[in-house]
């Protein structure tokens, strides 16, 4: 920056530089943003594949935060109707309309067997 010329503009001092040096501190600045982005999801993909963290798709997320029970949201992202899931989790269809709609909670048993069928985990359809 041996070519900036300080300014001072409503009582605040200011760096103005030639362009070219303006571009060649922005590229230094975004390759090393860059670099810890790529750090950074390295980083989470690492914990997801030691079971240390859960993704969570954002199709998930907004139907939850719409007001579906986590149960149901995961349950529509993996394209299963509620007679599939509760056969495949092995409890009656009833009782999964139940908990999705919250009128029953669901055992941890249950839930278990809810998020293995989901392939999620059971924190994942948990509320509150």
């Amino acid at each position: 920056m041996r070519n900036a010329h300080i300014i001072t503009e409503n009582g605040k001092k200011m760096a103005v530089l030639p362009l070219a040096e303006y571009k060649r501190m922005l590229a230094i600045i975004e390759t090393k943003e860059d670099a810890q982005d790529i750090q950074d999801t390295k980083s989470v993909l690492a914990r997801v594949k030691a079971r240390k963290e859960l993704l969570v798709p954002g199709e998930v997320v907004h139907a939850i935060i719409g007001g579906a029970h986590p149960v149901r949201a995961w349950r529509i992202h993996r394209g299963m109707t509620a007679a599939a899931l509760a056969e495949k989790a092995g409890i009656a269809r009833p009782y999964l309309t139940q908990i999705e709609g919250r009128k029953r909670r669901g055992s941890i048993d249950i839930l278990r067997a809810i998020a293995k069928a989901l392939r999620t985990d059971v924190d994942s359809l948990l509320e509150g």
